[in-house]
């Protein structure tokens, strides 16, 4: 609306809808209010209020900790190989694969929220721990790999 004037008229606000600041939560407040309300399990609700560094740094944590269990199911002897001629590297592979596939996709979908630094640093950390232990066999048998 426009008087003659071309002066844009207002009209009056209604301060029934503005927030009494005596009784505003704070942001953390609300949110704390919104998790209580809402059905989320424990796990959830915590996850749920972490701030963005604190859950990049639990990715990465979390991702080195299942690399580096991946690389030992996939390469200690003592796990799953207890009869040699039974091929205790097949029982080893698979649950390699457990760890490496489906915990992340557990967890992912337990804690509502994406991974994707899970899953890049614990494909980093198996790789690093694969390449150690091919060194590491190479170092003590002398490069000798035979087929």
């Amino acid at each position: 609306m426009e008087d003659r004037d071309n002066k844009p008229v207002y009209e009056e606000r209604d301060a029934s809808f503005d927030p009494d600041p005596e009784t505003t939560l704070s942001e953390e407040e609300l949110q704390d209010s919104i998790l209580a309300d809402s059905d989320m399990t424990a796990f959830q609700r915590y996850i749920a209020k972490m701030d963005d560094k604190t859950w990049n740094l639990a990715q990465r944590i979390c991702g080195a900790v299942l690399g580096v269990l991946a690389s030992l199911a996939l390469f200690w002897d003592g796990i799953f190989n207890t009869n040699k001629e039974q091929g205790g590297f097949s029982f080893s592979l698979i649950a390699a694969v457990v760890i490496a596939m489906l915990i992340p996709n557990i967890i992912e979908k337990q804690g509502l929220r994406k991974i994707p630094k899970v899953r890049t640093t614990m494909a980093i950390a198996l790789m690093v721990c694969i390449v150690a232990y091919f060194l590491y066999m190479g170092v003590t048998t002398g490069f000798n790999f035979r087929a």
